[in-house]
């Protein structure tokens, strides 16, 4: 059953980071080449959907998973004093950057998600003046989003030096 649950915790992981990096290389890019505003929309509001679907199952998937294997995996003498072991820091860094992930998650959408809807309604009703205020709202979220695919980055290399118990486990 461990084996199985580390496999499901690094395919989640993938779910997580993967739709992350397309996003950011390939889809993002790829609207701006398309000079039709409400086609534009309609194209990033189903992409990011199915995105945002993904990206909640892979994140309650790693929870569910990631508890089982503290609890069922790591010994009770590590459980019990993580500041003795390597498995301290790593796992307090980790569970920090995917704390930072869910943050940085919510404020995208907070920050940039409902300002470029709203600036794009704009821009649909024939507001041209804020097609500039529109394009630096979308210039500013691509930024933002390589910060969120960085921490993501990050997190990943922690869960692996983590899942290294030779490594993790070693007293510090």
């Amino acid at each position: 059953m461990h084996t199985i649950s580390l496999i499901i915790h690094v395919i989640a992981a993938a779910i997580l980071f993967g739709p992350q990096l397309l996003m950011f290389y390939a889809v993002t890019p790829a609207t701006w080449m398309v000079e039709n505003e409400a086609l534009k929309r309609d194209l990033v509001k189903v992409i990011a959907g199915r995105f945002a679907q993904l990206s909640v199952v892979a994140i309650v998937v790693l929870l569910v998973t990631g508890l089982y294997q503290y609890y069922a995996i790591i010994p009770a003498e590590i459980r019990d004093h993580p500041q003795d072991y390597r498995f301290g820091m790593l796992f307090a860094a980790k569970m920090g950057g995917f704390t930072l992930i869910l943050v940085l998650i919510g404020l995208h959408v907070v920050l940039f998600a409902r300002k470029i809807a709203r600036l794009s309604d704009a821009v649909l009703a024939g507001d041209e003046e804020q097609r500039g205020a529109l394009e630096a709202a979308r210039t500013q979220s691509f930024m933002f989003s390589l910060i969120l695919l960085l921490v993501t980055l990050a997190t990943l290399a922690l869960g692996v030096a983590l899942g290294d118990n030779v490594y993790s486990f070693e007293p510090r």
